[in-house]
């Protein structure tokens, strides 16, 4: 597998790769990793095909994603390293 491109995006980092007849394009977001594979065939044979399929509207909703995989992560930090109240601790010093 070998990176072929990456998309610009402010919101997050899209790299498209190149392996055994597919383009696998990652995203990802504040640790977490989504991964899409799209297989070459009629219609999609290069990068610059590839990159009609990643749209706005495939974005977003690759965005709304982060935020459920992001709650879920969240959650199971919490639970496995719950935040520790610490009644006796001193008062900020601003």
């Amino acid at each position: 597998m070998r990176i072929i491109g990456r998309l610009p995006d402010p919101r997050m980092q899209i790299t498209v790769f190149e392996n055994d007849g597919r383009f696998p394009v990652q995203f990802e977001l504040g640790g977490i990793t989504q991964v899409y594979r799209f297989r070459k065939g009629d219609g999609l044979g290069n990068f610059g095909q590839l990159r009609t399929y990643v749209d706005e509207s495939f974005r977003s909703a690759v965005l709304e994603q982060f935020m459920v995989m992001q709650r879920i992560h969240g959650g199971v930090l919490e639970r496995i390293h719950p935040p520790e109240s610490t009644p006796d601790a001193l008062p900020d010093i601003i």
